[in-house]
């Protein structure tokens, strides 16, 4: 037929009639097994801020959407804080008790004039990378790398490096994912209650003359806190202070004012008249210095 072998013609008519065959199986197959998606899926994905995070333990937004309609509970996005849990809780129609607003925060003053560097590193600008490397440059083998790791971490902008080589982190932006948290070799940053105002910049388990060797603010397990503390909810462990918050209702102002390293960080309330996210710090012992 027009000088194509016949061979060949039997060959395309095979392959045209089992693609149409293969077609029509796919076909009534995806009628057959199709399961309808309940339609709170899109409507707890839409009120989800959709950036994947995987805070909630989940593999996307998408999968927690899905989980949350079989059942799971609706205070596990931690970036769409309180008020997308009580979007999804009205969405299910469950009640939820109170969510806590939780933030970020770093257990290290340590920047470079307060706590220099043993040797030069030169590698990647990574604090895992050099963490693994001789144990990293910082003097104290505690203290924060200084290499911006948690801040490229952030998916929300709510952490910048200071000129001190330090994370500062951004209250009004955290939304307490834990990307940082669980991205920092050290364990350095930590959630807190966003109305506590007072914790420990320190994270050395050493003390004594080993610390002020290294670091002007580093916490010497001198033990002043715990003594001083008129909550009883101050505890030595491994050479380093143990807060039960709860307990003191986040007051820990005292054992701030007694430490004799400064090792506290102590953030202000906001003065009357300041503008959203102005914490004056400063006017205490161990406030947070960028």
């Amino acid at each position: 037929m027009f000088g194509v072998p016949v061979p060949v013609v039997w060959a395309i008519g095979s392959m045209v009639f089992l693609g149409v065959l293969f077609s029509a199986g796919l076909v009534l197959a995806a009628r057959k097994f199709h399961v309808e998606e309940d339609p709170r899926v899109s409507a707890a994905l839409a009120l989800l801020p959709g950036i994947n995070c995987g805070a909630c333990s989940f593999a996307g937004c998408q999968a927690y959407a899905e989980a949350v309609v079989k059942g799971e509970k609706v205070t596990f996005c931690a970036a769409g804080g309180p008020d997308i849990a009580k979007a999804l809780a009205q969405l299910m129609g469950v009640e939820i008790a109170e969510i806590r607003k939780l933030r970020a925060v770093v257990h290290c003053q340590g920047g470079l004039s307060r706590c220099p560097d043993a040797f030069l590193y030169v590698g990647p600008e990574d604090c895992r990378a050099a963490h693994v490397t001789s144990g990293g440059p910082k003097g104290c083998v505690y203290g924060c790398l200084g290499l911006g790791s948690c801040a490229r971490a952030c998916p929300f902008d709510a952490i910048r490096m200071s000129a001190e080589r330090l994370p500062v982190i951004d209250s009004d932006k955290c939304t307490a994912c834990g990307l940082c948290v669980r991205t920092c070799p050290r364990n350095l940053i930590s959630l807190l209650a966003a109305d506590y105002k007072v914790y420990l910049g320190c994270s050395s388990h050493d003390r004594g003359k080993a610390v002020k060797d290294v670091c002007s603010v580093g916490c010497i397990a001198c033990g002043l806190c715990v003594k001083n503390d008129p909550f009883q909810a101050t505890q030595l462990v491994d050479n380093l202070p143990v807060f039960d918050f709860d307990k003191a209702h986040g007051d820990f102002h005292r054992g701030a004012e007694v430490c004799p390293m400064s090792c506290f960080v102590v953030e202000e309330a906001v003065a009357v008249g300041a503008g959203p996210g102005d914490v004056a710090a400063g006017s205490a012992p161990g406030a947070a210095q960028a």
